[in-house]
């Protein structure tokens, strides 16, 4: 074989991979936020991870120091979703309007079990004047 070919061959398989990378990487980052109710119907086929995004409840927000839990609900157009996350406490939870919680919704204890908790603070994305 001709270094031209081993050239050619070379660079066909590293454009594959190159592309094959990219296709996964954009495949596993690409999920959507549910709505409450979209959640609840998922059922017991749910087979990874939802992100569900919502209002907080106002006066719905119980920590547990001792046990690292935390407990609230979030409410969209479609329905209120009880949160149980089991962690640190987020740092912006005192003035979160908004949460996203990345997990399962557990059909047992009709709870949306959090492994991942994102708070959104509108003031801090405020344009300063």
């Amino acid at each position: 074989m001709s270094s031209t070919t081993k050239f050619i061959v070379g660079g066909v398989v590293v454009a594959a991979v190159i592309t094959l990378l990219i296709a996964t990487s954009f495949s596993g980052s690409g999920s959507e936020y549910l709505t409450v109710a979209e959640v609840k119907a998922l059922g017991p086929e749910q087979a990874r991870n939802s992100r569900v995004s919502g209002e907080i409840v106002p006066d719905s927000v119980e920590w547990s120091t001792r046990d690292l839990h935390l407990v609230f609900k979030i409410q969209d157009g479609t329905g209120i979703l009880p949160i149980s996350y089991h962690g640190p406490q987020p740092d912006m939870l005192v003035d979160a309007v908004e949460a996203v919680a990345i997990g399962k919704y557990d059909l047992q204890t009709e709870v949306f079990e959090a492994e991942d908790l994102l708070m959104k603070c509108p003031s801090k994305y405020e344009e300063q004047q």
